[in-house]
C-alpha cells in the first residue's frame, strides 16, 4: 500500500511509522528534558545521531527552545567531535548513549562573531579541505527559507511521499526533512545509502519524491528492476550531474530530474529547477525566491538573500574571504548566469585545471568517464605536466574487477572531449573515498 494516503504519518524510518501527533508530543517533551538540563535560546548542543526519529526529535526541540544545533555525522571520529564541541561552546552533546557534557579539550572555546547567537538556528561544519572545520552560521529565517523553497519548487503536498537516504546532519538532508515537514509530507527515511534499501523503500513506500546526489543516482541506474512507477520527481544536489545523468535518468525513471545547486553557507540551495517546468536538463535551474545569483571574476558564482551565512563563527579573517563587502558570497564554484536567471555549475574553482592556456573542468570530464559502463566512480584531478603546466588524471573505480582498461577509458574520452581534457593518467582502485553525504572525496585522494 502507498504511504502517500498516510497523511497522519510525519516520519517512517527502520522502527516504522511516526504519526504527526505522536512527533510534536515527543518534540514537547524533548524540549522540556533539554531544558532541564540548562539548555537557554542561544546556547549550543551538538547533535551527533544516526539517521532517524531521534534526531528529528532534537533536531525540532532545539529549535523549539530557540537553542543552537550543532549537527556532525554519527560516524564523527572523536577528534571531529572535540573540535565541534570545543569550537561551538556547546553545553550539551546529544548521541545515542543520550544527552551528556561536551568531551574535554586542552583548548578554550572560542568567541563568536556575532554577539547574539538566539538568531542563529544551526552552526554547520563544513569539510575542512583547507584545515580545521569552520562553523558556518545559519540563521533561522535561512534554515526555514531552505526547506520552504524546496517544498515549493517541487510543489510538495500532503499526498506526496518523499524518499531520502540523505544524512540528516548535513544541510542538504536537513534541507529535505524540513521540506517535507512544512508541507505536511510523509519523509521515508534510510539509515544510509545502498541501492537494496532504496529499491526495497520504493517496493514498499511507493513515494512519489526521492532525493539524492549525483552519485547516487549513477549507482542507481546500475541497478537493475527499480520499481519506479511512483516517482514523479527526483531532486539531485550536493554537486553538478550534468546533461548526461539528467536524460538518462529522466528516460529510465520517467520523473523530472530537479537539479538545485547550493552549500552549507547558504543554509541550502541558492537554485533548483522546478517541477513543473524542468527547462534545460544539466543546469540547476533559477535562483530560488530572493536569491540574486551572477558571475564574478573567473566566473566565480556570488549569491545575495536572506539565506547568506552572517559568517565562520569565531573566525573573521575566514569571513571577509568569502563575503564580499557589499554582503555576497563568494562560493567558490565557476559557473554560468543565462540570460533569463538560470545558473549551470561547472566546477569548484579551485579544482579547475589550467592545460596549456586551455581550461579543464573535472567535472566535465568525470561526467563523459562515469557514462562508460563498466565505471562505478571516477574522480579527476590535476597532475603536474613539464610542457602544459597541469593536465587532468583520472581515478575510476570499475563495476566490476577488469570490466575496462586504460585503452578503453581513453577510447571513450577521446570520441567525447577534445584533446587537452583527455586524461594524461589513469589509475584505477578498488572504491574511491567519499564524504558522508555521498560524494565522491577528490581531496582524498592517494596523491
Amino acid at each position: 500500500m502507498s504511504c502517500r494516503r498516510h497523511t497522519d504519518i510525519a516520519l517512517i524510518d527502520e522502527q516504522g511509522p511516526l504519526p504527526r501527533r505522536t512527533l510534536r508530543t515527543a518534540v514537547t517533551a524533548r524540549a522540556a528534558e533539554l531544558a532541564s538540563l540548562g539548555l537557554r535560546p542561544g546556547d549550543r548542543a551538538v547533535l551527533c545521531r544516526p539517521n532517524g526519529r531521534r534526531w528529528v526529535t532534537d533536531h525540532l526541540a532545539l529549535a523549539e527552545l530557540g537553542a543552537v544545533g550543532v549537527p556532525l555525522n554519527a560516524a564523527s571520529a572523536p577528534d571531529e567531535l572535540r573540535h565541534a564541541a570545543t569550537d561551538s561552546g556547546a553545553l550539551l552533546v546529544l548521541t545515542a548513549e543520550g544527552p551528556g557534557p561536551p568531551p574535554p579539550d586542552s583548548g578554550p572555546p572560542r568567541c563568536s562573531p556575532v554577539t547574539d547567537l538566539t538568531d542563529i538556528a544551526t552552526i554547520a561544519y563544513t569539510s575542512g579541505t583547507t584545515g580545521r572545520p569552520k562553523g558556518a552560521l545559519q540563521t533561522r529565517r535561512a534554515v526555514r527559507l531552505g526547506g520552504e523553497n524546496i517544498a515549493r519548487r517541487l510543489a510538495l503536498g500532503p499526498d506526496d511521499t518523499v524518499l531520502s537516504p540523505l544524512p540528516l546532519a548535513h544541510t542538504y538532508g536537513t534541507n529535505v526533512l524540513n521540506a517535507a515537514l512544512s508541507a505536511g509530507a510523509t519523509l521515508v527515511l534510510l539509515t544510509r545509502f545502498t541501492e537494496e534499501a532504496v529499491a526495497e523503500a520504493l517496493r514498499r513506500h511507493r513515494p512519489s519524491v526521492l532525493a539524492g546526489v549525483p552519485t547516487m543516482y549513477r549507482r542507481l541506474l546500475a541497478h537493475a528492476g527499480l520499481p519506479l512507477e511512483s516517482v514523479r520527481c527526483s531532486l539531485s544536489a550536493g554537486q553538478p550531474a550534468g546533461e548526461q545523468l539528467a536524460r538518462a535518468w529522466q528516460e529510465r525513471s520517467g520523473a523530472v530530474f530537479a537539479e538545485g545547486w547550493g552549500m552549507t553557507e547558504l543554509a541550502g540551495l541558492a537554485s533548483l529547477t522546478p517541477a513543473d517546468d524542468p527547462g534545460h536538463p544539466g543546469t540547476a535551474g533559477p535562483p530560488v525566491p530572493g536569491a540574486e545569483v551572477r558571475t564574478g571574476e573567473d566566473g566565480e558564482l556570488l549569491v545575495r538573500g536572506p539565506f547568506v551565512t552572517p559568517g565562520y563563527l569565531g573566525s573573521a579573517e575566514a569571513t571577509a574571504q568569502v563575503l564580499t563587502p557589499g554582503g555576497e558570497l563568494r562560493t567558490g564554484d565557476v559557473g554560468r548566469v543565462t540570460d533569463d536567471g538560470g545558473v549551470t555549475v561547472l566546477d569548484r574553482l579551485k579544482d579547475v585545471i589550467l592545460c596549456g592556456g586551455y581550461t579543464v573542468y573535472p567535472a566535465e570530464v568525470e561526467r563523459v568517464i562515469s557514462a562508460h559502463p563498466s565505471v562505478a566512480a571516477v574522480a579527476v584531478t590535476a597532475m603536474p605536466d613539464a610542457v602544459r603546466g597541469e593536465a587532468p588524471q583520472a581515478w575510476i573505480a570499475t563495476a566490476a574487477e577488469g570490466a575496462a582498461d586504460e585503452a578503453a577509458i581513453l577510447a571513450h574520452c577521446r570520441a567525447h572531449l577534445a584533446p587537452y581534457k583527455i586524461p594524461r593518467r589513469t589509475t584505477f582502485l578498488p572504491e574511491l573515498p567519499t564524504t558522508a553525504g555521498g560524494k565522491v572525496a577528490r581531496g582524498r585522494l592517494p596523491r
